[in-house]
């Protein structure tokens, strides 16, 4: 009875044939072929690419920049949200105090008379019964909301070093008050009022159609004088 055993023979590292060859051509040829076509056979045959894609363009957008749109998208919803106002918009500018004057002062039979009056924008007003040494200063604010119909604003006066020495005769103190009271777009009147050490002392204004307040304001808080009297100011 016979065997049989399979022997295996290794390859050895002969020369090649010439199919080989034709072989090992094919395979380098291939591999330098055009990178185009390679692309659009790996687009035929739905394989991934590093590069974009029309169906993966969001994989090549930076997280970073699309967070920043993100906020800023909703920055502004929230400004146009807010009152149905934008922060753009244009607030009236802030009233100014433009300069403060003593016209005159000292004894009172020495000051002289002064021909100018108050008006828009000026306050000539006078203080009698204080030193001749006295000194004002000013302060003006608005008192109305920026959309208000009527624009309120109010100038405030102070004196200082008012007191009469024992020594020094009773005096008088003229000053002017220049002030800037903008007209807010959304206003229909404006008024100012003028207080002097905390009382009024007047009330302008300037209006097309709706009542300013003045009259209302006059008999609620009349003027009160140094002399001691109670009365109303002419504008």
């Amino acid at each position: 009875m016979y065997s049989t055993r399979r022997v295996v023979v290794p390859a050895t590292a002969g020369p090649r044939s010439e199919r080989e060859d034709f072989l090992h051509l094919a395979d380098k040829s291939d591999a330098m072929s055009d990178p185009e076509k390679d692309e659009r056979r790996d687009e035929a045959s739905g394989a991934g690419h590093a590069g974009p894609s029309p169906t993966r363009w969001f994989d090549a957008v930076d997280t970073r920049v699309l967070l920043v749109g993100t906020l800023l998208v909703g920055v502004a919803i929230g400004t146009v949200a807010v009152g149905g106002l934008s922060v753009l918009d244009d607030s009236p500018p802030d009233p100014e105090i433009e300069s403060v004057e003593i016209v005159d002062s000292g004894c009172h039979e020495d000051v002289r008379a002064y021909s100018k009056s108050s008006s828009s924008g000026v306050w000539v007003g006078t203080i009698n019964e204080t030193s001749k040494h006295t000194e004002v200063s000013a302060q003006i604010r608005r008192t109305s909301p920026e959309d208000a119909t009527v624009a309120e604003y109010r100038v405030h006066v102070e004196t200082h070093n008012a007191t009469i020495e024992s020594d020094e005769c009773p005096g008088q103190t003229r000053y002017r008050i220049e002030y800037d009271t903008p007209y807010p777009d959304a206003a229909d009147a404006l008024r100012t009022e003028r207080y002097l050490d905390g009382e009024l002392r007047g009330c302008g204004f300037s209006t097309s159609g709706p009542d300013a307040g003045c009259l209302q304001l006059r008999e609620d808080r009349p003027v009160h004088y140094s002399n001691g009297t109670v009365t109303h100011e002419s504008l």
